[in-house]
């Protein structure tokens, strides 16, 4: 599998699934465009891919601002000529419960990063997609279809992404864009970190969450960018509207078990 002189955008490049999934298109030659808010994590994902021999452009960008959207675009086409793929990784773990005075704080901030970013970035992309006849492919969890306790903001978040993903698959599907998504379930990244709570708390909750997983274990960035890099492929060129499940067999037995456990 290669995607040599293919340009690959990645939201959320400078950490966790966006940072492995850079680094495994990297690995089968691909040009980069990679995106992130955080200056810093982003240069340290773009020399590992460096690394690799291939061309990557940084963009430093809050993509929840539509002008870092369009620059963020602007800026590939101008370096690469072309946007082939386009990854969704772009998030943060948005908890809250019914009961919070500050839910609406909490949903609103969710809801911008880990939902319209995606849309926006698509609304921009599309025209160019629709030109290369290429996909995008956003990263969406189990709890779009799993109901688990005080993680409103998240759990809604990622519900909408999911049926977003169907409904831009069905209206770019005549135009040759494939549009699918990737539903992770405990993956061990940096990400609950942005979700306020201590590291000791994250520490337990990663061995608990190892203990309810029918696998037995948290799952790996580099994982959910394998998946990553097959339906962005020409193998899955029959595809398009689906959510994949990596998550170890949550699924089938729920998280609300999670929610009950305590970690402190």
């Amino acid at each position: 599998m290669s995607f040599n002189n293919k340009v690959i955008l990645i939201t959320g490049a400078g950490s966790g699934i966006g940072a492995a999934t850079a680094k495994a298109f990297a690995e089968k030659s691909a040009k980069l465009s990679l995106i992130d808010i955080n200056e810093q994590n982003l240069e340290i994902t773009a020399e590992a891919c460096k690394a690799k021999k291939v061309e990557v452009l940084n963009v430093a960008a809050d993509l929840t601002k539509d002008e870092d959207v369009k620059r963020s675009i602007d800026s590939t086409v101008r370096k690469f000529g072309k946007i082939d793929i386009v990854v969704n990784c772009a998030g943060i773990c948005g908890s809250g419960s019914i009961l919070d005075p500050d839910l609406l704080k909490k949903f609103d901030e969710t809801i911008a990063i880990n939902l319209r970013t995606t849309i926006a970035i698509t609304n921009a992309v599309a025209p160019q997609l629709i030109e290369t006849k290429g996909n995008i492919i956003n990263i969406s969890s189990v709890c779009a279809s799993l109901t688990t306790k005080y993680m409103i903001p998240y759990n809604v978040a990622k519900a909408g992404l999911t049926h977003f993903t169907k409904s831009a698959a069905l209206e770019l599907a005549d135009k040759g864009v494939r549009v699918n998504c990737i539903s992770p379930g405990y993956v061990k990244t940096p990400f609950m970190l942005n979700s306020g709570v201590s590291d000791a708390y994250i520490d337990a909750a990663l061995i608990a969450c190892a203990h309810i997983v029918p696998l037995k274990r948290v799952l790996e960035p580099e994982e959910i960018a394998e998946l990553a890099l097959f339906l962005a492929s020409d193998k899955a060129s029959g595809i398009t509207g689906s959510d994949y499940a990596i998550d170890g067999g949550v699924l089938l037995t729920g998280l609300n078990a999670l929610s009950e456990h305590k970690f402190y």
